[in-house]
C-alpha cells in the first residue's frame, strides 16, 4: 500500500504545483476507479473538482455514460441546474455529499444512490472536514455526450479563460448555448440549463449576445480540450 498524489496543476516546466492535487491509497477505491478510466483526469480549479470517464457511449451502446468525480470537502459545489433530456444517477463512494433536488436536501453517503430525473432542478456539494475529499460516481441515462460539455468548461477554466469560480464567462456561455453540439448532435440547451436564468431568459440572452461573443472570438466548441495530450500537459495524471 502507498499513498499517491495526482491531479496537481502542472507549471510551465511540467512540474506539479504542491497542494493542487489529491491523495489516494494505491489499494483503495479511487485506485480501482482510476484503473477503469477511459479518459484523462481533467480538473477545474475553481470548484476544485476532478473528473474522469469510465464508460462512454460507445461502450454502453448509447445506454449510459459513467464518470467518477472527486471533490474537496466544503467546496462551492455545482451551479443549480437541470438536464432537459437525461436522468442522472449519483452513487456515493466515499465522503458525504449534499444534493439539493427540487428544493429538498438529500444526504448521500458511501454506498447510497440517488436518481435525479430529467427536468429536476438540482446541485450537489461535498461536506466534511477541511482537507478531506469525497468521491462519487455519476451516470447519465441515456448517453448524450455530457462529458464533452464538461471538457470544454474545465479546459477553459484550466487555461484561465473562465471566471475564478470556474463558471463560464457570460459571452462564452451564450456562444456555447447557441452553437455547441456533441459528437452525436445533442445541443447544449438539451444538456444543461442553469437556474437562474432558466430556459426562456437564456434563449433570449443567447440570441442577443451570442453574435457579439462570436465576433470577439469565442467559440461554441474547443475540440483540443478532449485530447489526452492537453490534459497531460496541464494536469498530473495517474501512473499507467
Amino acid at each position: 500500500m502507498a499513498i499517491l498524489t495526482i491531479g496537481e496543476i502542472l507549471d510551465d516546466d511540467g512540474n506539479p504545483i504542491q497542494g493542487t492535487g489529491f491523495e489516494y491509497d494505491s489499494d483503495g477505491k479511487i485506485a480501482e476507479l482510476l484503473a477503469q478510466r477511459t479518459s484523462p483526469v481533467f480538473h477545474t480549479p475553481g470548484p476544485g473538482e476532478w473528473i474522469w470517464e469510465m464508460v462512454g457511449s460507445d461502450e454502453s451502446n448509447g445506454e449510459f455514460e459513467q464518470y467518477a468525480v472527486v471533490c474537496p470537502a466544503n467546496n462551492q459545489g455545482t451551479i443549480t441546474h437541470y438536464h432537459p433530456n437525461f436522468d442522472e444517477l449519483f452513487k456515493g463512494v466515499s465522503g458525504t455529499f449534499v444534493l439539493e433536488a427540487d428544493g429538498e436536501e438529500v444526504i448521500l453517503e458511501a454506498g447510497e444512490e440517488f436518481m435525479v430525473k430529467k427536468g429536476v432542478v438540482h446541485s450537489f456539494r461535498c461536506i466534511g472536514e477541511d482537507g478531506d475529499h469525497g468521491v462519487l460516481i455519476a451516470e447519465t441515462y441515456p448517453a448524450v455526450g455530457f462529458t464533452e460539455l464538461l471538457y470544454n468548461a474545465f479546459g477553459l477554466a484550466i487555461e484561465g479563460k473562465a471566471k475564478p469560480t470556474g463558471d463560464l464567462k457570460i459571452l462564452q456561455l451564450m456562444v456555447m448555448m447557441r452553437g455547441f453540439r456533441t459528437s452525436s448532435g445533442v445541443i447544449a440547451g438539451d444538456l444543461l440549463i442553469p437556474v437562474p436564468p432558466g430556459p426562456t431568459v437564456l434563449a433570449i440572452m443567447s440570441r442577443i449576445l451570442a453574435p457579439l461573443g462570436r465576433l470577439l472570438g469565442y467559440k461554441p466548441d474547443y475540440p483540443h480540450y478532449r485530447e489526452t495530450e492537453f490534459w497531460e500537459k496541464h494536469i498530473n495524471q495517474p501512473p499507467n
